[in-house]
């Protein structure tokens, strides 16, 4: 059985930052994360291990310090922390930080805001607040035509989710344009996930078999097994190696491996040795 590992699988730029400032806040007393800080299990049960555990909110918590979580938050969040004299460790992805000032900026200007993404998602919570007047949130060019958005006077700033699929970005933007609505786009698509989605749709051409490991609350994981899917029908997500089932990689001699941006590098090796555990 050959292996191949994509070089791009596992923790990016963001998720490290907020994973290692969390860690370095383990000591203090009192410190909690606003939400779990990324979407990994076992990031969030090591965080627990050393007494730093998630909150939803802050109401009738006796906080000394809060780590802002990976994907970001509203400003609501900063002004209530800021009231009660919570120290902030602020651990947003600089990327999804530049959305909110974006976000804010335009909104300020007389902008409506629209944001292409999954409105259940902490990151585009987080971004949404940042809009001071009109913001619609659509998952794609289907939810766009439903949305029905109002076209007279009003010019939109169009934004992304960070993790999003950019061929679902594009289809939402091409309809605007069709539709003759006044629009700025920037696309706010992060690089890393372009870059780890173009490989993996690569690797999945060349392969029998594509695993993608990472948390079913992921985004970004989701993401990754739906462009495998298109490439490879024997994709399959997995959040570790237990999860591993020989039967669905039997005759395949090619096995593609990716990972999410929230998995840690530990738990990609533990799926490598059981893969090659099972091939003996």
């Amino acid at each position: 059985m050959e292996i191949r590992l994509a070089k791009k699988a596992g923790f990016c730029f963001g998720v490290k930052r907020a994973v290692d400032l969390a860690f370095e806040s383990k000591q203090i007393e009192g410190t909690y994360t606003f939400g779990p800080i990324i979407h990994n299990d076992r990031v969030i049960a090591e965080l627990k291990e050393q007494g730093v555990n998630p909150i939803d909110t802050l109401e009738g918590q006796d906080l000394k310090r809060l780590i802002i979580r990976s994907h970001g938050v509203a400003p609501t969040v900063y002004e209530l922390a800021k009231k009660q004299d919570i120290d902030i460790v602020d651990a947003t992805c600089p990327y999804v930080k530049k959305i909110h000032k974006l976000v804010q900026e335009h909104s300020q200007k007389g902008y409506a805001i629209l944001i292409i993404g999954d409105c259940d998602h902490p990151e585009i919570q987080g971004i949404s607040g940042w809009a001071t007047a009109g913001c619609f949130i659509v998952k794609d060019k289907m939810a766009c035509e439903m949305q029905n958005l109002p076209k007279k006077e009003r010019t939109y700033l169009v934004v992304a989710q960070t993790t999003y699929k950019k061929e679902v970005v594009q289809e939402v933007v091409d309809y605007l344009k069709e539709q003759g609505y006044h629009f700025k786009f920037i696309n706010t698509i992060c690089n890393a996930t372009k870059e780890r989605q173009d490989e993996a749709a690569q690797m999945a051409q060349e392969v029998d078999a594509m695993l993608i490991i990472g948390s079913n609350f992921s985004s970004n994981t989701h993401k990754l097994y739906e462009v495998c899917q298109i490439y490879c029908k024997k994709s399959y997500c997995i959040a570790e190696a237990s999860e591993l089932d020989k039967s669905l990689l039997e005759g395949c001699e090619r096995i593609g491996i990716t990972a999410g941006a929230s998995t840690p590098h530990s738990v990609i090796e533990e799926v490598i040795a059981k893969l090659k555990q099972l091939n003996d």
